[in-house]
């Protein structure tokens, strides 16, 4: 047995190339979530004087050189893991090992709180139908079933109801995966196009509406007590002086919610088919991520007025979707925009089950996990990685039902991903040094450097749940530095058992994994 096949676990990953340009396009956009980004994420934050869709614009602008890093490499090693095989290869096996098991927990964590969260989106959908329709029933589901974690403290009835809920569309997205990798695949394609479609319509309903806009939001306003004055007459779209200090303030809740993440493509490059898919699947993704976002933003300013706008987004209830529902009056219409908000959460969770899975099968090809992850079945499945991601899922669920608090703390656990972002940026730099691509390497630098900021800003700006007004989170210092632990240990326990067994697995790390 040569040393090659004695490193990795056998020649060929056994995935199939499957994966369309669609599917990989689809993949990226759901990683991006602009859907959920127009929901709540973002617009609440605003400051006077800053502009939501410049930011947005600017944000885009600064993903271009990260980009770059995720093409490039991309085309040079398709391979399943992506990233963590660019980080792994280039700088350390220890260091491109750790950083991706602490993203795959922390991502995690995210779509468990994601999945669990949907109930707000519901929540808020019934809500405003239900003042809309005047339907006493919607509004009592709203208040008494299906709460707004955010807005209230569930029982522990109504957590174990959006629990179960959540628990079963994740189960079934699971099942999916392992029955057909082709199936899970699809489901994203549906998923996205129906998303995207939604928050199209959604811009056209407020387009057509925009005559009247105030009257019909008025009962929004109205009947949930919202401290916010309807003008008389619609104001500018832009403040009387643009702050620029509190326009860049936005860019990281853009930075953190949106363009950067551009990994789930080149995660599963391994099962692409052809090579237009490699070239094109993320410009063609970012660039419709970042006029939907930007038009979105764009929209509602020139149709509230800015100043209505900077009133009404801290509500929290009023937004880009509910503000859409509320004027479509037709409630056909209404159920169809609310539905797209609904399912761009299912979304966000179906790219998350395939992408979780191709990083816990790239770690196991390299054995720094359990080999077994990285088994097949007939269908193309890594059947194994996912029922691991279900059972990791199920627990982390949990969580929001024993504790919002806690759950809410989670969400600061960010700063993981910009910190990742900052080691694939360093990665790039190194590749183009290697190769002497001056580009390659002038978008790592330029990409790494607004990282490192991005990750300061998570560490020490209260509304990123890190770091609190009296110190650091508790809860959030305790998961980010146990899952770094975790992750090396993870690493150096399995290198100490592979040794004993005569395999130094970072003799992978020297290696680009088969395909």
């Amino acid at each position: 047995m040569s040393n090659k096949n004695r490193i990795f676990v056998r020649e060929t990953s056994g995935l199939i190339k499957n994966v369309s340009l669609w599917d990989a396009v689809a993949l990226n956009i759901g990683n991006m979530s602009a859907g959920v980004a127009l929901f709540e994420s973002i617009s609440p934050y605003i400051q006077q004087g800053g502009v939501l869709w410049l930011a947005s614009l600017i944000g885009f602008i600064f993903a271009i050189p990260q980009l770059l890093i995720y093409v490039s490499l991309t085309s040079k090693i398709p391979r399943t893991g992506g990233d963590y095989v660019w980080i792994s290869r280039s700088l350390n096996g220890g260091l491109g090992s750790t950083m991706a098991l602490a993203v795959m927990i922390e991502s995690t964590a995210y779509f468990a709180l994601v999945a669990f969260f949907t109930s707000s989106a519901i929540s808020t959908a019934l809500t405003v139908i239900g003042e809309y329709q005047h339907s006493p029933m919607l509004l009592s589901i709203a208040n008494n079933v299906i709460v707004d974690p955010y807005a209230v403290t569930p029982t522990l009835l109504q957590s174990l109801i959006i629990y179960g809920i959540s628990a079963l569309v994740f189960v079934i997205i699971i099942l999916l995966n392992i029955f057909r990798a082709k199936w899970g695949y699809r489901l994203v394609s549906v998923l996205g196009i129906f998303s995207m479609a939604t928050l199209v319509l959604a811009m056209i309903v407020l387009a057509l509406n925009s005559g009247d806009f105030y009257s019909k939001i008025s009962t929004l306003i109205t009947a949930n007590n919202l401290n916010v004055t309807i003008p008389s007459s619609r104001g500018a779209f832009l403040p009387s002086s643009i702050s620029w200090s509190a326009t860049l303030f936005l860019l990281p809740f853009f930075a953190l919610y949106t363009y950067p993440w551009m990994q789930a493509g080149p995660a599963v490059a391994a099962e692409f088919k052809g090579k237009k898919t490699i070239r094109w699947n993320l410009p063609i993704a970012l660039i419709i991520t970042g006029i939907l976002v930007t038009s979105a933003f764009l929209e509602m300013d020139l149709i509230g007025g800015y100043n209505f706008n900077l009133e009404a987004y801290p509500t929290f209830l009023y937004n880009f979707w509910t503000a859409a529902i509320a004027v479509a009056s037709n409630p056909i219409l209404q159920w169809i925009i609310a539905l797209g908000l609904i399912v761009w959460n299912i979304y966000i969770l179906a790219y998350g089950v395939i992408v979780f899975a191709r990083y816990v099968f790239a770690l196991s090809f390299d054995r720094v996990l359990p080999t077994k992850f990285s088994e097949v079945n007939k269908y193309g499945s890594p059947v194994y990685a996912h029922v691991f991601d279900l059972s990791l899922t199920l627990i982390l669920l949990l969580v929001p039902v024993f504790s919002i608090g806690a759950a809410l703390s989670l969400y600061g656990a960010t700063i993981l991903g910009s910190l990742y972002f900052l080691v694939v940026s360093v990665a790039g730099i190194a590749f183009g040094i290697k190769e002497k691509n001056y580009i390659l390497s002038t978008a790592g630098v330029i990409s790494a450097g607004y990282f490192a900021y991005l990750t300061y800003v998570a560490a020490t700006n209260p509304d990123f749940g890190f770091m609190t007004s009296s110190g650091p989170n508790l809860v959030t210092t305790i998961f980010v530095i146990g899952t770094l632990v975790v992750s090396a240990l993870v690493y150096v326990v399995s290198k100490i058992i592979h040794k004993r067994k005569g395999i130094d697995i970072d003799l992978a790390f020297k290696e680009i994994p088969p395909e």
